[in-house]
């Protein structure tokens, strides 16, 4: 060794090994940065969950900031949805610091993982995991607590602003000024105010609902061509199905009213195989008319109450009232259909297959962002195997699946 290094630096030039000194010090420098960095992050949250802002040197705005943030990209990872709950003790001699009997008390009434921090000297903050329907009634049992076990509060004291995410936004910042605007809307009537989720998507088909047509004024010609533009505001003008931005807000209500009505309910994600392939050697016109081909399979094989949707590029949805059982049945017979069908394009016949992932409403998840997420991962998983049939989703095989960000499928108040 001692003859090896001297016939190593003999090889370099005095410039390049300054530097790579100067790029070995800078690398360890950075490093040790990135490392200090990431305590120092630990260290400020284990210590926001016991003390206040003023002792750690910091504000509450930029405790609660670190909170979000952390508490965000957790569930963001875990495709989950999450409430934060802003609590106004209205009477002014009332402490609330993170020593104080009442914030004590909101600590005790909520589960481990979830936060309680400050947003100012009236106002204490909670990061529950849960859906935007059992928002409000999480809320009630926390207040019912610390009304039976904090000395000196009453609920009646207290005003709570919520905001759900991701229904009502996707940055800390939009939750925190949704719940500040809920907060100031409180009474002692309505103690409690979740403001009401919003599809954009819902918004636009709903303007094209309202044009102002008055069906029975101009029954011949306007109403025939109001009816006219809210189909082709709605469908695809080459599937027939469902365009993409109105796949959200309708299969939002259609599994609102599926769940008033208890039923069992099914999504279905399909994908498409092959067809960058059917793309690039036949065009884009052939993998346009063999999607539209696999639609009319669809359409044709599926009840009418069915909804069907075209979703990203090569890909349907299909939302049925069904239980697991017969999902599994109507998976197995898309699957064939579609492998059986031919496609024309010209004068060639195409074929293709599918991959389809089930999630079954009560058994995989609540609502319809959580289904998709479910079949996404089946879906993902297929093709990452290069399974080309139809799978339920099995949490043990497919949550080992990265899950898919959350903008197109939103979950919204059930």
């Amino acid at each position: 060794m001692q003859f090896f290094v001297p016939a190593l630096a003999a090889q370099l030039d005095p410039v390049t090994s300054i530097l790579g000194v100067v790029a070995a010090v800078c690398i360890s420098f950075i490093s040790i940065t990135l490392v200090a960095s990431y305590y120092r992050f630990q260290s400020i949250v284990a210590q926001a969950e016991e003390t206040d802002p003023e002792e750690m040197g910091a504000s509450a705005e930029e405790v609660l900031r670190v909170q979000l943030a952390r508490y965000l990209a957790g569930c963001a990872r875990r495709g989950t949805s999450f409430t934060l709950a802003l609590i106004r003790v209205e009477e002014a001699d009332i402490a609330v610091c993170m020593d104080s009997p009442f914030v004590q008390s909101l600590k005790d009434a909520v589960r481990r993982d979830d936060v309680a921090c400050l947003y100012d000297h009236q106002t204490a903050v909670l990061l529950l995991e849960s859906e935007p329907e059992d928002a409000i009634a999480i809320l009630n049992r926390i207040v019912g607590y610390v009304d039976e076990h904090c000395a000196g509060v009453q609920a009646d004291m207290l005003h709570v602003g919520l905001a759900s995410y991701p229904g009502h936004g996707l940055s800390g910042k939009e939750l925190i000024a949704v719940a500040v605007n809920a907060v100031a809307e409180a009474t002692s009537e309505k103690p409690i105010v979740l403001p009401e989720i919003i599809d954009e998507d819902s918004e636009e088909i709903e303007a094209e609902e309202d044009t102002g047509f008055d069906e029975e004024a101009e029954e011949d010609v306007s109403s025939k061509g109001w009816k006219e533009r809210r189909k082709n505001s709605i469908l695809d003008e080459l599937t027939g199905v469902l365009k993409p931005s109105a796949v959200s807000a309708y299969m939002q209500r259609s599994m609102s009213e599926l769940r008033r009505k208890k039923k069992n309910t099914a999504l279905f994600c399909i994908g498409l195989n092959n067809m960058d392939h059917i793309a690039r050697f036949h065009g884009e016109e052939a993998a346009d008319d063999v999607m539209a081909g696999v639609s009319k399979v669809l359409q044709a094989h599926l009840r009418a109450d069915d909804l069907i949707g075209r979703h990203e590029r090569y890909a349907y949805l299909v939302l049925a009232a069904c239980t697991l059982e017969e999902a599994e049945i109507i998976g197995g017979r898309i699957t064939r259909l579609v492998q059986q069908s031919a496609y024309t394009s010209g004068h060639k016949k195409l074929k293709t297959t599918i991959t389809l992932g089930v999630a079954a409403y009560p058994e995989h998840g609540r609502n319809l962002h959580h289904l998709y997420m479910a079949g996404q991962k089946v879906l993902d998983h297929s093709r990452a195997n290069d399974i080309r049939a139809y799978a339920v989703y099995d949490p043990e095989i497919h949550d080992k699946v990265p899950a898919k960000p959350m903008k197109n499928i939103k979950s919204v108040q059930g």
